[in-house]
Formats: C-alpha cells, sequence, structure tokens
C-alpha cells in the first residue's frame, strides 16, 4: 500500500463561513462546477478518493466526478486560510465550493521538511535572511517591527521555503509514493484582530496572500508535473465547541446504539476478514480429513519409516 507523506497539521474544528476552492488539478481528476456544499470533515476523503484510494464511507458529494482510474495525481496539496470566508482568486480558473461543519486533518512530517523553521524564534531569524521573502514582497502597509505582521510574513515564509525545498530534492516528487501536503495559515486572521478587517493593514495583508498562494499553487503543481491536485479552504472562524475531545480506550463503553438491539453496521473490510477465516478454516478442516484417512489406511509393513529402517538393520546384523 502507497505511504502518504504529510506535512502539517492537526485541526479539528467547526467552522463558519467558509469555502473549499480547487487551485489546480490534472485532466484525470474532474471537479464539476456548481453551488454542491460540502461537509467539512469529508475534505480528507476527497483528497484519499481523488487519489485513487477508498474510503469507510461513500461520498455522496457530486463535485468529483469519475476521471481515469488509471492515471492519478501524485500529490495533493491543501492549504487553509482561516479569518477570511474567501480569498479574490480569478474566477476563471478556480472552482469553488460551500463548505460546512468541521474540518479534520492530522499527519506527520516527512524526515526531508526537518529543517524548516518551525518555532517561533526559527522562523523570526529566518525572515531576517538574505533570501528572505521580505526582500521580494511588497510590504506597503506592514511593518518589519510588529510581531502579528512578522508572525504573517513567516507562513509565507514557510510556503516559499517548501516549494524550493522540493525544488532541490525532486526525488520526493519523482518517487512512486503520493504525497499529501496540509499546511494552516493562520496569520491573516492575526492581522485582522489585531488592526481590523478594514484596515489598511488587512487589505495589503490580503493581496499579498492572494498572490503568495498563487504562486505556491503554480510550484507546488509544477514540481509534479502538473500531475497534483491543490486545494484551497477559507475559514472565517472556529467554532471551539465542535473540537473533538480524545479519551482512552479504558473509559470506552459499549453503547446501545438501538432499541431492539440489532448488531453493529459492518465495516468495509467485513467481507474480507470474513473470506479469510472462512477458507482457512474450510483448508485446515480439509487437511485434517486427508491426514486422517492416510494415517487410517496405511500398511505399518509398508509405509512406515520406522518399520524399514529396523529391518533393514535386522537383516544386516
Amino acid at each position: 500500500m502507497a505511504v502518504l507523506v504529510v506535512f502539517l497539521s492537526l485541526l479539528v474544528a467547526g467552522v463558519l463561513g467558509n469555502e473549499f476552492s480547487i487551485l489546480r488539478s490534472p485532466g484525470s481528476v474532474v471537479f464539476r462546477d456548481g453551488n454542491w456544499p460540502i461537509p467539512g470533515e469529508r475534505i480528507p476523503d476527497v483528497a484519499a478518493l481523488s487519489m485513487g484510494f477508498s474510503v469507510k464511507e461513500d461520498l455522496p458529494w457530486p463535485g468529483l466526478a469519475v476521471g481515469n482510474l488509471f492515471q492519478r495525481p501524485q500529490a495533493t496539496v491543501m492549504l487553509m486560510v482561516k479569518g477570511v470566508d474567501k480569498l479574490s482568486l480569478s474566477p476563471g480558473s478556480v472552482i469553488s465550493y460551500p463548505l460546512e461543519n468541521r474540518v479534520y486533518m492530522v499527519g506527520k512530517a516527512n524526515s526531508a521538511f526537518e529543517d524548516l523553521s518551525v518555532t517561533l524564534r526559527q522562523l523570526r531569524n529566518r525572515l531576517f535572511q538574505e533570501d528572505s521573502v521580505l526582500n521580494s514582497l511588497p510590504l506597503s502597509s506592514l511593518s518589519r517591527n510588529s510581531e502579528v505582521d512578522l508572525l504573517f510574513l513567516s507562513e509565507l515564509q514557510v510556503l516559499h521555503d517548501i516549494s524550493s525545498l522540493l525544488s532541490r530534492h525532486k526525488h520526493l516528487a519523482r518517487d512512486h509514493s503520493p504525497d499529501l501536503y496540509s499546511l494552516e495559515l493562520a496569520g491573516l486572521d492575526e492581522i485582522g484582530k489585531h488592526y481590523g478587517e478594514d484596515s489598511e493593514q488587512f487589505r495589503d495583508a490580503s493581496k499579498i496572500l492572494v498572490d503568495a498562494v498563487r504562486k505556491f499553487a503554480d510550484d507546488m503543481y509544477g514540481l509534479y508535473g502538473g500531475n497534483a491536485v491543490v486545494e484551497l479552504v477559507t475559514v472565517r472562524s472556529f467554532d471551539t465547541s465542535l473540537v473533538r475531545k480524545t479519551r482512552t480506550i479504558l473509559e470506552a463503553t459499549q453503547e446501545n446504539t438501538s432499541p431492539y438491539n440489532l448488531a453493529y453496521k459492518y465495516n468495509f473490510e467485513y467481507s474480507v476478514v470474513f473470506n479469510m477465516v472462512l477458507w482457512i478454516m474450510i483448508t485446515m478442516a480439509l487437511a485434517v480429513i486427508v491426514i486422517s484417512y492416510n494415517l487410517w489406511n496405511m500398511d505399518p509393513g509398508y509405509d512406515s519409516i520406522i518399520y524399514r529402517m529396523t529391518n533393514q538393520k535386522i537383516r544386516m546384523d
């Protein structure tokens, strides 16, 4: 089974006022243009189905059509921008859908990304290096001395570093394992809270972010030779009351989901397990029958190896 390479993130929350957009996609993956809402918790299933993997539950969402089954994308890149309902992207080249409920993604980073800056101190130091995005971005009203502005710019620096790293290690994009990149960008939301959404800083940051997202989408799409899906999720705010809580196995109790004492619902692995157990039992039963039959009809004088060995020794003596 192929291995998914996931960079970032752990994200479990309710979302209010949001959008799911397809920025880039190969010809083998077909997304229909329409105003079809998609539940946020099914976005990982959209990524899995578009890459040719199966999911536990059927996805009755008409936005994703059946594409080329023999040519699946090598990567899915998912960007989540917090703090806005939508970004002002080119409407002709982007397909967008309303997003409902919560979004859930979990994964771990590939070892190739261990050198990327992750802590606040590392990100700040990276911004003030000679090849940072500070030297190429039009900051306008944003300031190099503001911690909120630097947090926003550091996220753009991470996007730039990811595409640069992959361009130096192109074998990561040319192996036979599909890749999944999931990144959350919360810097724009912090700028909106600090300056206000009607401020000049927020408008400038939105324009810079749109350009950075477009460039990152083009770079990732090009690194995989046009065989990658680039998705964008915009989230206005998170509803913390919908955050999923964890519990240990010791706390798990059997719940009666039906007053009629019905059996639990089978999952998609049931038929596989059932066939394995059934045919193993049949094979073992046949083996026992064949062995028992041969033992019952065995002639000790001719068939037993013990008799042959002792008989030969007696004759030699």
